[in-house]
């Protein structure tokens, strides 16, 4: 992988043969954005690319159609509009690169809060169970997965408050929802809810909590159809006459094709152009 200035990229093997893909920033400890993915996956990565020290993008090799992630850190509060624009453009720049057929899940720490009080503003975006209230900077999270047609998979469910809130403050006196998981409309029903939360109880050495997401993708069945068998009417080689002006007919045409055609031809092909004599002919008759 790459380094660009202070951007540090890299892959890394664990000692239990998991995949770890990063970007961030070299020799800081802030920022940066990562996947780790699970040795039993290793094969199904197509690609990965470190974008910044907030942006990385990974695609996996799925059935029917592959899977394409993004993984992102938003700016901070500290930041002034101009950085949080520069980082929303950019990670739609991102997105707009996803190959259409591919199901697009866009996750990370976004840094707002989405509120209950934008369900019925937003509804199809985000569901009736997040924050109480909903902070200035969320307005544009929620335009980007309007754009994209997205949807905030954990605000669909409900859950205790400790099952909702994935950022704890250090004192332990503000509890918020900023982390959020996005996936295309269209699977909206495919998502487990029950099993798409925080989960507080994980020791990730974090003051944030683990978030996860169940998809379970439903696809129609699709019947392959082959190709249109012709029925013929044999009722009518009943018929005496029938009968005996189909079997000039066919020697007639399977005689020319003999002609037309050297001698030494193999079975295969003999009985080929006999199959095109006999149905030519019924076709006609």
């Amino acid at each position: 992988m790459e380094m660009d200035g202070r951007r540090h990229a890299s892959e890394t093997t664990t000692e239990d043969g998991h995949k770890l893909y990063y970007s961030g920033l070299q020799d800081v400890h802030e920022q940066g954005v990562g996947f780790l993915v699970h040795r039993n996956y290793n094969n199904c990565v197509v690609n990965c690319y470190p974008i910044s020290s907030r942006l990385i993008s990974i695609r996996l090799k799925a059935s029917p159609f592959n899977i394409t992630i993004i993984q992102a850190y938003a700016p901070t509060s500290t930041y002034d509009d101009e950085a949080v624009e520069e980082f929303y453009d950019q990670l739609q720049e991102v997105a707009n690169k996803v190959p259409k057929k591919d199901i697009l899940v866009v996750q990370g720490d976004w840094k707002v809060k989405v509120g209950s009080d934008s369900y019925q503003t937003w509804k199809g975006t985000c569901g009736k169970y997040s924050n109480l209230s909903t902070n200035e900077r969320s307005q544009r999270l929620l335009e980007f997965a309007k754009y994209n047609n997205l949807l905030l998979a954990n605000t669909l469910g409900c859950h205790k408050k400790s099952r909702i809130t994935t950022w704890h403050s250090p004192n332990g006196e503000h509890h918020n929802q900023i982390d959020y998981i996005m996936v295309q409309q269209r699977f909206k029903t495919s998502i487990h809810t029950a099993k798409t939360r925080s989960f507080p109880g994980a020791d990730i050495g974090s003051d944030h909590d683990l978030v996860m997401m169940t998809l379970k993708v439903h696809l129609k069945k699709v019947t392959k159809q082959g190709p249109t068998r012709i029925k013929f009417d044999l009722d009518k080689l009943k018929d005496p006459q029938v009968a005996s002006i189909f079997e000039a007919q066919v020697g007639g045409r399977f005689e020319a094709l003999n002609i037309l055609n050297s001698n030494d031809q193999d079975i295969d092909t003999q009985v080929n152009m006999l199959n095109t004599a006999v149905t030519d002919t019924a076709l006609e008759i």
